[in-house]
């Protein structure tokens, strides 16, 4: 896309915020923000927080003592160590999980960086369930509904270069999976409750509904639009300008509208009832960041020695995220819920 110099930038953003349509603010009363550690065993190097079961527990990733990544779960206040393998397999990542506890984790045969081929895992009650593989490629799930549908990606070599696909496991269809070509370029990137999917694409991100793609509305004058998460409709992303570079947070709510959430320069991850978290700008710290809908709530200080980042929010209203000093590679994981 063609770029825009300084003026046309500044012009143009402050039309956009001084336009947008305004979406009403929560009805609930403001509260205090209140960070909690989540509780790791002594000897642990770093920790990851990527998934939430929206009743108050995460799961993710951790370093044990033992220098090898582990799938993890913190289920009412208590640490689960799931293991380093699945099926003989590393854990690779835990990207999702739902309500009655089902742990979506995708394996890799080969060792870190898990390049080598990949399998998608549901694990429920200690008992793992293998699901099935397309033919070739490198496939990653990276979401799973309440009904124990699965969604990913499969990125596949063709002779000249890699492609990716839409991978859907069905939960009604057990042993299947169903691969969906994708036009070029186009990546899945997410899945929302309904089966639907945030793609990315060379021209900004759409929706795949039923076989039918929908693009999203773009901000005027953005060089660049991308999304990264979907929950009950409404998607989170950022755009960026040019000239010079600048990002901010991007809100498309269910009525496909974008608006630029404020004091933002990125999102990360959204609930079902718009509390997003992000990056605030550095005009506010440079730390993260919670919005409800386009309504900057609470910002976390940037850390003076580490990064830090709010990857996960619940649909009970707490966010959860992680530290890392990049010094000694150690970081810790954390809570924060509103009191």
């Amino acid at each position: 896309m063609t770029s825009n110099r300084l003026g046309c930038v500044v012009a143009g953003t402050v039309l956009l915020l001084a336009s947008i349509t305004t979406i009403p603010a929560a009805s609930a009363a403001d509260c205090a923000w209140t960070r909690a550690p989540l509780p790791v065993p002594a000897g642990t190097r770093q920790a990851e927080v990527t998934a939430t079961d929206h009743q108050g527990g995460f799961s993710g990733r951790a370093v044990l003592a033992d220098g090898v990544w582990h799938g993890v779960s913190w289920r009412g206040g208590q640490f689960v160590d799931h293991g380093a393998k699945v099926d003989g397999e590393p854990i690779a990542g835990l990207p999702d999980e739902t309500r009655s506890g089902a742990l979506l984790v995708w394996t890799a045969i080969a060792a870190p960086p898990y390049y080598g081929p990949s399998h998608a895992v549901l694990l429920r009650n200690g008992q793992a369930d293998r699901l099935a593989r397309p033919a070739d490629g490198f496939l990653r799930p990276f979401a799973v509904n309440e009904k124990g549908d699965v969604t990913g990606r499969n990125m596949v070599w063709t002779g000249s270069r890699y492609v990716h696909r839409l991978l859907r496991w069905p939960a009604d269809r057990p042993g299947q999976v169903i691969e969906t070509a994708l036009p070029d370029g186009y990546e899945p990137e997410d899945a929302d409750e309904d089966g639907t999917v945030l793609l990315r694409t060379p021209d900004g991100p759409a929706l795949w509904r039923n076989g039918v793609i929908t693009p999203l509305a773009k901000v005027a004058g953005a060089a660049g639009t991308f999304a990264t998460g979907i929950s009950n409709g409404r998607v989170i992303g950022r755009i960026s300008y040019t000239s010079p570079y600048r990002t901010y947070g991007v809100l498309w709510d269910t009525d496909g509208v974008p608006r630029v959430l404020p004091k933002s320069a990125d999102t990360r991850a959204v609930n079902r009832d718009g509390l997003i978290t992000g990056t605030t700008d550095e005009a506010t710290g440079g730390g993260e960041g919670l919005w409800r809908l386009d309504r900057l709530v609470h910002a976390l200080p940037k850390p003076p020695t580490h990064s830090m980042w709010l990857t996960v929010a619940s649909d009970d209203g707490a966010v959860a995220g992680s530290t890392y000093d990049v010094s000694d590679g150690t970081g810790e994981p954390f809570v924060v819920r509103c009191v």
